[in-house]
């Protein structure tokens, strides 16, 4: 070893091509964690600029309704199952869902406050073991075919400062109405093409603001092939 250091120092070329290769393997250390610093705070302003930039609805129930006002007539109602095959569920509601005189209705106008417009609207129901939703001129179709459906499209754009008006029809006797969990989900995609989600407590008529999710998020709540799964083997509920 005092050999080595010896020669190191009696040789001024050696020493200096040493003392470069330890700055140069400094400087690459530093830089890359500068970079890495650099990105986080690139990364960390971009999140702040999209969620300053989203779309975020809010009930507004003082809106004055002149008539113009979009709306979106909807039923939700609870029901049972049977399995009546393999891979088939059928589902069976209340004698009285077809009655609309025994509609109960609560009415929500949703004003866009945010920075950016809604391209789409998603209204899905969060408890798929038990209740369903769909547009009210839909409800007779699931009955009489057994089916189930979770959520109902709004494929209109709903503008920055624009309103529109979800009127949610039920029957007294249903239980659609949850405790401690929102019973209602808000998706919607904004003009960046972001995905984001706002919990609806209908009963208590709260709407959470909003925070962004994934398209697989997205698609479990809109679709039925999970539930049904979880309708076959109870276990995965």
């Amino acid at each position: 070893m005092n050999n080595i250091l010896e020669f190191i120092n009696n040789n001024a070329i050696v020493a200096s091509l040493i003392t470069l290769i330890i700055t140069t393997f400094i400087q690459v250390i530093f830089r890359k964690s500068d970079r890495k610093y650099t990105e986080k705070i690139d990364k960390a302003k971009e999140k702040k600029k999209e969620f300053e930039n989203k779309a975020e609805l809010l009930i507004d129930n003082n809106t004055e309704d002149d008539g113009t006002i979009p709306r979106i007539n909807l039923f939700m109602t609870d029901f049972t199952t049977k399995i009546s095959g393999e891979k088939s569920v059928d589902f069976y509601y209340s004698k009285d869902v077809l009655n609309k005189k025994k509609y109960k209705h609560l009415k929500f106008y949703m004003k866009n406050i945010g920075n950016a417009d809604i391209n789409q609207l998603d209204i899905c129901v969060t408890s798929q073991k038990n209740m369903m939703l769909c547009n009210v001129e839909s409800v007779e179709m699931f009955v009489n075919n057994k089916f189930v459906n979770y959520s109902y499209c709004y494929d209109k754009k709903i503008l920055k400062g624009k309103t529109i008006m979800i009127d949610i029809a039920y029957l007294e006797e249903s239980r659609i109405f949850g405790l401690l969990s929102c019973e209602l989900v808000l998706l919607f995609k904004d003009s960046y093409n972001n995905l984001y989600e706002q919990p609806f407590f209908v009963h208590q008529k709260n709407l959470y603001e909003p925070s962004k999710i994934t398209y697989k998020d997205y698609k479990n709540h809109i679709t039925t092939d999970l539930a049904l799964d979880c309708f076959e083997h109870p276990w995965m509920w």
